[in-house]
């Protein structure tokens, strides 16, 4: 009998994973440059974004705003999290592409993978 419960028990933590899995519930990826740009509304209060640098993992991505201010988003747990980055942007090459200083501490660095095109728009905002 304990064989069956054991067996039971298993079949159905695994539907439940194939569900989670077929509706894509842990999905919290950023998912284009419209997504980030509504993300950014979201977190941003009075923010109107503008030109949006998305990492190629979907990761993280860089909001500029029609006010000049640049917010900076990235994944974290189920949700994407934002901070407007300081005034001067600080950024350096590293191993993943360009990390990001965000200036807050409890936020830490940003790593971005950008395309060439977008690593050089990263430079002039600099």
């Amino acid at each position: 009998m304990n064989m069956m419960l054991l067996f039971a028990s298993l079949a159905a933590i695994l539907a439940v994973a194939g569900l989670v899995w077929l509706l894509q519930l842990g999905e919290n990826r950023i998912g284009d440059a419209a997504d980030a740009a509504r993300i950014a509304e979201e977190q941003i209060a009075g923010f109107e974004s503008g030109p949006v640098l998305m990492s190629n993992d979907g990761e993280a991505a860089l909001v500029e705003g029609t006010d000049g201010r640049v917010v900076i988003l990235k994944r974290h747990g189920a949700h994407c999290a934002g901070r407007v980055l300081p005034r001067l942007l600080r950024a350096h090459r590293c191993s993943e592409g360009w990390k990001v200083e965000t200036g807050d501490p409890r936020f830490g660095h940003v790593s971005l993978a950008l395309s060439k095109q977008d690593a050089d728009r990263l430079l002039t905002m600099m």
